[in-house]
């Protein structure tokens, strides 16, 4: 008995030490609500992107339209097309700092004033033009993909998206396949890996206005 015991007493502690893989709505990593998604980046072609319906332009430097962001950096926009729209996106870094005078999450409200943000702003769709989107995204750490951790906002005057990261289809304690998750009222809706093999998911049960917000915020992590 007491061999047995000796036996189990490191099992034991070794299951509880090891960190346990991220736990998603498996609702939303579902076959028929992925989209396929490419990378066109030739040698004599500029980067372009398309999933399911929607394509991108390709990238031009610098911002189309002047924000409250003074100094952004690596700025640069594009257009998503498809599914009857040309929605125009604006994307730059900044840092915390930039946001001092607006709400944000606790989750970002919370950040040192040094820190790098990914800042970008999606024209509203044709049915509704005036409804503007801005996305606030900062760096996760590789702790926080293992917890799928909320490292951003998308967001419009009358609608939160929360924005999660985690490493469900990579290595645990790790940067691999980091995958960006949106979330309505506490449920994954979309969601993306970026990279050279990038996948999509958006959930058939998004409204369709926001199914193409969605689509122009993850536009902007695959560009």
């Amino acid at each position: 008995m007491k061999q047995i015991l000796a036996a189990l007493i490191p099992l034991l502690l070794w299951s509880c030490s090891t960190p346990k893989k991220t736990q998603t709505s498996a609702s939303l990593y579902t076959n028929d609500q992925e989209l396929a998604a490419k990378v066109k980046d030739g040698w004599l072609t500029a980067k372009t992107v398309s999933f399911g319906p929607y394509s991108t332009s390709s990238r031009k430097n610098g911002v189309a339209e002047t924000t409250f962001i003074k100094d952004p950096k690596n700025a640069f926009n594009f257009f998503l097309n498809g599914n009857n729209e040309h929605l125009l996106i604006q994307t730059m870094n900044t840092t915390a700092i930039a946001f001092a005078n607006r709400n944000l999450p606790s989750y970002l409200s919370s950040l040192a004033g040094a820190t790098d943000l990914r800042y970008t702003l999606i024209n509203g769709t044709q049915n509704e033009p005036l409804k503007r989107w801005e996305m606030i995204v900062k760096s996760p750490h590789y702790l926080e993909l293992n917890d799928n951790k909320p490292v951003g906002v998308l967001r419009s005057t009358d609608t939160d998206i929360r924005i999660t990261a985690h490493n469900r289809f990579g290595k645990v304690n790790s940067y691999e396949n980091i995958c960006y998750e949106f979330q309505y009222r506490g449920q994954p809706v979309a969601a993306v890996v970026p990279g050279d093999k990038p996948k999509v998911w958006v959930s058939r049960e998004a409204d369709p206005e926001m199914s193409k917000t969605l689509s122009a915020a993850i536009a902007a992590f695959l560009l």
